[in-house]
């Protein structure tokens, strides 16, 4: 459904302001596969979104994420590459996280986001 061409062109290409009017508002297209349609879609959806809605964004409220340096201290380029089959996901890459609040502690940071802190 996604591969539709008439609907969504270069639909293998990695594109999300297709879902973006020109002002940066969202289009209409609230088009999701992941939970399902119909009578079969999951009844748990609004919860996960939710739940995703606020892991994501207390995490980048927290923490700023950047590409890695090289030893110059440029910034290395990320090109995206993907897992194939049906369930395709993007391959891992590098990355940098950085803490938004520079003097804060292990601690605060893991109460401001709910994550655990691993321990060295």
């Amino acid at each position: 459904m996604t591969h539709d061409e008439q609907k969504y062109p270069n639909p293998d290409e990695f594109k999300p302001e297709r879902f973006l009017h020109e002002d940066g508002s969202l289009t209409s297209d609230t088009m999701s596969l992941v939970f399902g349609w119909g009578r079969r879609m999951c009844v748990g959806r609004h919860l996960a979104e939710a739940a995703l809605w606020i892991a994501i964004t207390s995490f980048l409220a927290t923490f700023s994420v950047h590409k890695v340096l090289d030893e110059n201290g440029e910034e290395i380029p990320v090109i995206p590459k993907f897992f194939p089959g049906l369930a395709s996901h993007l391959e891992t890459f590098p990355c940098r996280i950085v803490p938004r609040f520079k003097d804060a502690s292990v601690e605060s940071l893991t109460q401001l986001t709910g994550l655990v802190a691993e321990q060295s």
